[in-house]
């Protein structure tokens, strides 16, 4: 049987998991809020507070890509935040 714990820890990590964290922290109902909402300084402070090896370079490229309509690969996590970050 698979504990709650276990589960997180499978679940950490996923683009799912960034954006829905993003959109919690700032209130939005759908993920999909989260595309126009970019500009907004709440939006950066956001992102700012999220550790970019919380996540992998690619779940941030995804992050970017479905927030901006970006597709650039990056090198490492914290370049692709700073992109994202750069958008907002």
């Amino acid at each position: 049987m698979e504990t709650g714990n276990t589960r997180k820890e499978t679940d950490i990590g996923t683009r799912e998991d960034l954006l829905e964290r993003i959109a919690s922290e700032l209130g939005c109902m759908y993920l999909s809020d989260l595309r126009g909402s970019t500009g907004k300084a709440r939006f950066r402070i956001v992102v700012s507070d999220i550790p970019a090896i919380d996540y992998s370079v690619r779940v941030w490229q995804d992050a970017l890509y479905y927030i901006t309509g970006i597709e650039e690969n990056f090198s490492t996590a914290e370049q692709a935040k700073q992109r994202l970050l750069e958008h907002l």
